[in-house]
């Protein structure tokens, strides 16, 4: 790969590309004038380019709409929680509202590249485009932006992509793949219930087919409420009912005032004297699941011109409204240690503290602003593609499509304004001690009186030509081609603000995070070697494939890579898979070195407490450095091979078992707290300690550059004195992976008197999640740690009878180690049974195609497995289970 950039002029270049496009749609358009249009049924599955066939030595999992409805899933997000594969399978998410950088849970397919900065390796698609990146300091997108009401499938495919679709498809990709030949009207509600927690959906469509055409429209509007900490008991930070620690937190009011390094414990109408730091439950006000609100709506249009060409549309919108409570000692909730001076009304009587010291005294919001603040977070996402199918001579095919795509997010954090805070309590018109005379109704309000605000856009532009159609006969059939070329701009804007409430702050300009060119050719050779005129013992079939994609970006250079896969048929119902690729990695726009998030971070420096601290004074501090990067790509070397059962050799059964690996490159993600505890060398590129002896002019042409063009959150050089340390914890590209699993599933079938009844197992068990950091030696196992869960499977049991189904589906996330704590905490299994009921009534003058369905997950209402965490509130691993308890909802579905 070339590391240099290319230099071009990207208003120009989109044009000529386009006119260029549509120059050669013209001249296939006009040498195919008598070609009979592309039939309905011929299509491209997901991982291929080339039409009629299936993913050569890749295995490719549908969801299809029948088992979408047996889910009981209000949005895409939910509907993935169902798939063992999926790293948020049996989950709720770990992005709860509370994180404005990160508020949309990314798919990420065996939960690789999850928390590895703001771009996924798993590549989601709708009817195989891609949709624009969603988030503050994330460009991946929103999976929840697709209603459920207009999906025939999903496909997944758990294997590298990159030689068919460029960036991003490392870990496989997910295709929602939207009806396209539905007839009638469909109108659905549903309503849901759990214990303290609702939710409700309502969808209508319309779909009507002619000849030559086809036409669909959609609405969609989906809700829940929030989930709150005092709903559940296990939401606390103090777990020493659970053999835990105490981790509640010592922000509270009254709290704790410290004088010297000696605390004492304020306590109203009592002596304050010396004693231990006050500790409270501050955090049960946020909220473990938030309230949203989706509208969405999608249209599409197909239409043959002529006997050669169909010409098609699509537009997608979908608006989400996240509002999540929030509370406790965070930035954005507004704990805080303030310093009261003795000449303030609020100065504390200490017994035994030195006369008039300042006190430092501990403040928590709730006392004077309530248990939270609200946190609302909007976000807008409009898709629209239109393109051209051409059929050619000879069976021959051409596409153009066009692909357009802008996301908007505006987030809004509550708090209170901490620097009023901070000089109120100076000049002693702020009381944060919570005993005696109270803050004045006018003071208060102005600290209570403040927003930060995140806004982004994204945009996505994109144009491509692709030809496929035959070559020349083989024993097992035609051998086949595809080749293409596009082009594709994508954009990423932010603003960063903070103020009063009702502020106009968007009349700033939006400030680019970044700008990314890329244009790329790709092509595929599909080889059926063998088939039934030449099939020798042993090898029934043979299929075999060949892809490349050359990718030239204007900012990381150009990246070729090549995919190759077999797929062998021993005999009926037995075959044989291999693929082996290299895939690739661009970093992320909101992984830049402008990321919104990219800020200088004020620090205790307490001796002791970090390397580079052990002088420290009451004054000194440190700097944390976080945000974006100059970062390279992430690249990646994938294998697979898969052995599939069929029921010609089993009966009714159906096996599949696919073994992956991954051989994972310069992965991007955080450094973690290595570099301010850690005193191993691979550390020390990720701090800047001052020297002993240096003279403060030559430490300040050390922090300078450092701190150049950087935001401030807190106190910071030049506007106090010179910190101690530096430590650099921005996204880097900090180390290689090699992971290896097995996915596996098996399906039975068998009719009987009863009606037929389906059985089924799926899962993935991990085998290995390696990481190894440059400059140390030993390798972090990460496998069978709260990173990387061993086991995730799901078993089925179902039956049809007449208008009535029913199924269960049994879900298991396997234990694990939780190493964010010391002593490493063994975390339970988490096991829940989901039900499915549905009634399909064909007949009658009022229930005539309709069907009313009951869903219950989580039948047995478990609790999720205790979860350690140091402090934080939700006191279960969002990531790998579910507060929301069993949820029973009733669907009636109308057809037209």
């Amino acid at each position: 790969m070339q590391a240099h950039p290319i230099h071009r002029v990207p208003g120009m270049r989109m044009t000529r590309i386009a006119l260029a496009i549509c120059g050669l749609a013209g001249v296939i358009g006009g040498a195919a004038a008598q070609q009979a249009v592309q039939p309905e049924n011929v299509v491209t599955v997901t991982g291929t380019s080339i039409r009629g066939v299936a993913a050569v030595g890749s295995d490719v999992t549908t969801i299809r709409r029948e088992d979408i409805a047996a889910t009981g899933a209000t949005t895409s997000t939910e509907l993935l929680r169902s798939v063992p594969e999926m790293n948020n399978f049996s989950a709720s998410g770990i992005n709860n509202g509370q994180n404005q950088a990160n508020f949309v849970d990314q798919p990420a397919i065996h939960g690789i590249g999850v928390g590895n900065g703001g771009g996924g390796l798993t590549l989601v698609l709708l009817d195989g485009h891609r949709l624009p990146g969603a988030g503050i300091n994330q460009t991946a997108p929103d999976a929840g932006a697709i209603p459920t009401s207009i999906l025939e499938r999903v496909e997944v495919m758990a294997d590298g992509g990159s030689a068919i679709y460029g960036s991003d498809a490392v870990a496989g990709v997910i295709n929602f793949v939207p009806r396209k030949s539905f007839d009638g009207a469909e109108t659905k509600v549903r309503f849901g219930s759990a214990d303290g927690y609702r939710t409700k959906n309502f969808s209508h469509l319309v779909g009507h087919k002619w000849d030559g055409g086809h036409a669909l429209a959609a609405i969609e509007r989906s809700e829940n409420t929030a989930l709150d900490g005092f709903a559940r008991p296990y939401a606390v930070a103090d777990q020493r009912r659970w053999g835990g620690a105490d981790a509640r937190s010592t922000s509270c009011t009254p709290g704790t005032a410290t004088v010297g390094g000696v605390n004492y414990p304020i306590v109203a109408g009592g002596p304050l004297g010396p004693g231990a730091a006050t500790r409270c439950e501050t955090n049960r006000g946020n909220d473990l699941y938030p309230a949203q609100h989706r509208d969405q709506a999608y249209f599409s249009l197909r239409q043959d011109v002529g006997e050669s060409t169909e010409l098609y549309a699509s537009f997608l919108y979908s608006g989400r409204r996240l509002d999540s409570r929030v509370s406790g000692s965070g930035v954005t909730s507004g704990g805080l240690s303030l310093t009261v001076p003795a000449s303030s009304p609020f100065y504390l009587p200490l017994a035994g503290a030195e006369a008039g010291a300042p006190q430092s005294v501990t403040y928590n919001p709730a006392a004077d602003f309530g248990a939270a603040f609200t946190n609302r977070i909007t976000t807008s996402t409009r898709s629209l593609v239109a393109g051209a199918n051409v059929q050619l001579p000879n069976d021959w095919s051409a596409k153009v499509e066009f692909n357009y795509g802008i996301e908007k997010d505006d987030v809004n954090n509550h708090g209170i304004n901490q620097a009023l805070a901070i000089s109120a309590a100076a000049n002693g018109t702020f009381n944060p001690t919570g005993i005696g005379a109270q803050t004045s109704a006018g003071v208060l309000s102005q600290i209570g009186n403040f927003v930060t605000r995140y806004n982004a856009r994204h945009t996505l532009k994109e144009a491509q030509v692709k030809l496929d159609g035959p070559l020349f006969q083989m024993g097992g059939g035609k051998a086949r081609a595809a080749l293409g070329a596009g082009t594709r701009r994508e954009e990423m804007e932010g603003l960063t603000s903070a103020g009063p409430v009702g502020g106009d702050f968007t009349a700033a300009p939006y400030t680019s995070i970044g700008t990314r060119d890329d244009d790329f050719i790709f092509g595929e050779l599909y080889f059926p070697v063998l088939g039934e005129a030449n099939g020798i013992p042993g090898v029934r079939k043979l299929d075999l494939s060949v892809a490349a994609r050359h990718d030239r970006y204007s900012d990381v250079g150009n990246t070729t890579n090549p995919k190759v896969g077999a797929t062998w048929t021993v005999a009926d119902g037995a075959k044989v898979r291999f693929s082996a690729g290299r895939s690739f990695h661009a970093p992320s726009l909101a992984d830049a070195p402008s990321a919104i998030d990219s800020r200088a971070i004020r620090a205790d420096c307490l001796p002791g407490q970090h390397l580079g601290c052990s002088t420290a004074g009451p004054s000194d501090y440190a700097v944390w450095l976080a945000g974006g990067n100059n970062l390279k790509p992430e690249k990646a070397n994938t294998y697979s091979m898969g052995l599939d059962l069929g029921p010609e050799l089993l009966g009714g059964f159906k096996v599949g078992l696919t073994y992956f690996r991954i051989d994972y490159k310069d992965v991007i993600t955080f450094p973690t707290f290595g570099p301010l505890f850690n005193p191993i060398g691979a550390y020390d590129r990720y701090r800047t300690l001052r020297p002993a002896g240096a003279t403060d002019a030559q430490w300040r042409s050390t922090v300078e550059p450092l701190l150049a063009g950087l935001r401030h959150d807190g106190l910071i050089y030049p506007d106090v004195g010179l910190p101690l340390a530096i430590y650099d914890l921005r996204r880097q590209n900090f180390a290689d992976e090699t992971i290896q699993g097995i996915d596996y599933n098996v399906e039975y079938r068998l009719r009987n008197s009863a009606g037929q009844w389906n059985f089924g197992i799926a899962g993935t068990r991990m085998l290995k999640f390696d990481q190894n950091v440059p400059g140390v030696a030993e390798t972090i196992e990460l496998l069978n740690t709260n990173y990387s869960v061993r086991d995730k499977v799901r078993l089925q049991a179902g039956l049809v009878r007449g208008a009535f189904s029913a199924a269960l589906f049994a879900n298991h996330v396997g234990s694990y180690r939780n190493t964010g704590v010391t002593p490493v905490q063994r975390v339970s299994s988490f096991n829940t049974v989901d039900g499915h009921f549905a009634w399909n009534f064909k007949d009658g003058a009022v229930l005539g195609n309709t069907t009313l369905a009951i869903d219950v997950t989580n039948l047995f209402d478990r609790n999720p497995p205790v979860f350690y965490t140091g402090g934080s509130i939700l006191g279960f691993d969002a990531a790998a289970a579910n507060p929301l308890g069993r949820v029973i909802s009733a669907s009636l579905t109308k057809r037209w």
